[in-house]
């Protein structure tokens, strides 16, 4: 065969390829034609010469400090800001600890910080225990003997990301070092939000990945309910009154919350109210707090279908007084021949994904503050 055919044929399968790849929610397509809400932009801008706080939390996999740098990043693209350097601690000492790094942005319209909680470090000494299994050694395995039995390219790569190192996050923290968890947790939330200094008018954004959500909001449900007036039900209360914009990417609450129900909850409206719902119940009626600018709370989920780990949110179980709850449907990665999206990439490029971000940050529509695309 001669360089003219072989090149060619590589061109016409590049086309083909080309041809067969596709990402049907790029531009991210909302469920509500109605949906309205504001951006990080737009609640810097409502802080009153206050930093408005952004609270990241990412989701299964093992994560490290370097990924809140490249979030708030993402995030910073539709702007222009000025990202101050970021400071990283534990929340505890003695053992695994969650680690918070923070950063402050300033823009044109008001001042952002950021805190990210990784909560990563508590379950690795764990899941290095599968270490041996992995094909490709991730960085948490490095050193540790080699899989020698051959798999297919494919399964391997899933084997050693998803089933290896992903999903056994989701077991750990079901089983018996979810108390340990949440403690963990409550001690890096006290940290960050412990602090009574904060203006009830200073917005407050939760954004949150996968497994994290629940993570987040089992805890700050648990510290709502310690001793009235307790260091703890104050943060936590604070927190709920304070929330302005909740993004959750790759829901997992539907698929997590049925190993907290009892066998005979056969449907999702006899199950009981879950840990977000009764956060979301606490929430001050907005009369008892008509010194805000805007007491709203908006919901917002992102989906991307393909993703075998999201759901969308059942908007009428978590809607309410002074809470609006939109899904809204991206791609994170081209689907091939309408029959494969990579589901790592699927699962895990939310706060990566331009798309995404330009919607966190600017809203919808979106604020005359952001730059135009």
């Amino acid at each position: 065969m001669n360089t003219l055919t072989q090149l060619r044929r590589a061109l016409l399968l590049i086309v083909l390829t080309l041809c067969a790849c596709s990402t049907p929610y790029r531009p991210p397509q909302p469920l509500d034609a109605n949906t309205n809400f504001p951006g990080l932009i737009d609640l810097a801008a409502r802080a009153g010469g206050k930093s408005a706080d952004v609270l990241l939390v990412h989701g299964i996999c093992t994560h490290d400090t370097s990924w809140a740098g490249v979030v708030v990043s993402q995030l910073m693209q539709p702007l222009t800001a000025a990202t101050s350097p970021t400071s990283a601690h534990a929340a505890g000492t003695g053992g695994p600890q969650i680690q918070i790094v923070s950063s402050n942005v300033s823009t044109s319209a008001g001042k952002l910080r950021f805190d990210a909680l990784i909560w990563s470090p508590l379950t690795t000494p764990l899941k290095r225990q599968l270490c041996y299994d992995q094909t490709g050694k991730s960085a948490i395995c490095e050193g540790t003997p080699p899989f020698t039995p051959t798999r297919a390219r494919l399964n391997a790569r899933f084997k050693d990301g998803l089933i290896d190192d992903c999903l056994p996050d989701a077991l750990v923290y079901q089983g018996v070092a979810r108390d340990d968890i949440q403690r963990r947790m409550r001690d890096a939330i006290l940290q960050v939000m412990g602090t009574s200094e904060t203006s009830p008018e200073v917005p407050l954004v939760v954004i949150s990945h996968s497994m994290g959500s629940k993570i987040l909001f089992d805890t700050l449900l648990r510290m709502s309910e310690e001793a009235p007036g307790s260091p703890a039900a104050l943060a936590a209360q604070r927190a709920v009154d304070r929330l302005r914009l909740l993004v959750m990417a790759a829901n997992q609450i539907p698929l997590l919350s049925l190993a907290d129900q009892q066998i005979g909850t056969a449907t999702l409206a006899a199950a009981g109210p879950d840990s977000l719902q009764r956060l979301l119940q606490k929430r001050l009626p907005a009369k008892r707090a008509a010194a805000a600018v805007d007491q709203r709370l908006t919901l917002v989920a992102f989906t991307d279908p393909n993703d075998l780990l999201s759901y969308t949110l059942p908007a009428d179980r978590y809607a309410g007084e002074g809470v609006v709850v939109y899904n809204i449907l991206a791609s994170n990665a081209p689907t091939y021949f309408g029959l494969l999206e990579r589901p790592d990439y699927a699962h895990l490029n939310y706060l990566t994904n331009p798309d995404v971000g330009r919607l966190i940050t600017c809203g919808l529509p979106a604020s005359a503050l952001c730059k135009r695309e």
